[in-house]
């Protein structure tokens, strides 16, 4: 028998390790790789780019292709020209125009001085209860003609200067005021003849055509032709009456 610790049995048992049914797999070394050729990697669309572009596209289509983009469509609405008659309440002069109106009727029922035609010599006759009525009449029935005249008056610029007429309600309340305040002319006292008829055919309008200027924000032209073009309209209106008149007697 052998000691265990006999270099024999070692270097045996060793090299039955090595050659036995026992032994430990060859490590063979693995094959080295060989570099390859990496394909460079694609860029990834950038969403933010592709939708940045095609926001222009759009917005060159509309300006071409008559598809507007929003930007378009607010420079349009602010380069509208505002209304004529801005919207607003009707009762401050539906009020101013109640006064007048009834100032006038009133002066024409007391028979005031004022409403009569001074004579050649510079005299100026009473008014009888006739004359009194019938110049009542004559002031019920002008009051809305000259209204409606006014209003086409406006209607005209508008139509001129393509501009919207806005609200129609205070167009015909602002209208009527207008009408009823330059008729107070009537009131002013002279005693010259040539003067009072003056004051009776131009007075009116120039009142009117200054009134239109706060009341409708005009400028002083666009006021002077809805001043002419509702002098237009009065005649018309006028003539109108007395062949309706004429006919129907």
């Amino acid at each position: 028998m052998t000691a265990p610790d006999d270099p024999k049995n070692q270097s045996t048992s060793s090299h039955e390790d090595a050659s036995g049914p026992y032994r430990l797999a060859d490590e063979t070394p693995a094959p080295a790789r060989t570099p390859s050729r990496s394909r460079p990697m694609e860029p990834t669309p950038n969403l933010s780019d592709s939708e940045d572009r095609d926001a222009d596209d759009e917005g060159v289509s509309g300006s071409d292709g008559g598809v507007s983009g929003p930007d378009e469509e607010d420079e349009g609405t602010d380069s509208l020209p505002p209304p004529i008659s801005r919207p607003g309440s009707t009762q401050p002069w539906l009020v101013i125009a109640g006064v007048c109106a009834a100032l006038l009727f009133l002066s024409w029922l007391a028979g005031a001085p004022q409403l009569s035609l001074p004579d050649s010599k510079g005299n100026i006759p009473e008014l009888g209860f006739g004359e009194r009525l019938n110049g009542l009449a004559r002031t019920a029935v002008f009051l809305p003609l000259a209204m409606m005249a006014a209003v086409f008056g406006v209607g005209a610029l508008a139509f001129v200067r393509q501009r919207p007429i806005g609200a129609i309600g205070p167009l015909f309340a602002k209208c009527l005021a207008i009408v009823c305040l330059a008729t107070l002319v009537w009131l002013v006292p002279s005693d010259i003849r040539i003067l009072k008829q003056a004051l009776h055919a131009v007075g009116l309008p120039a009142i009117a055509t200054a009134l239109a200027v706060p009341v409708f924000r005009l400028h002083p032209q666009d006021a002077v032709f809805a001043t002419a073009a509702s002098l237009i309209g009065m005649i018309v209106l006028v003539l109108g009456a007395s062949v309706i008149v004429w006919a129907t007697t």
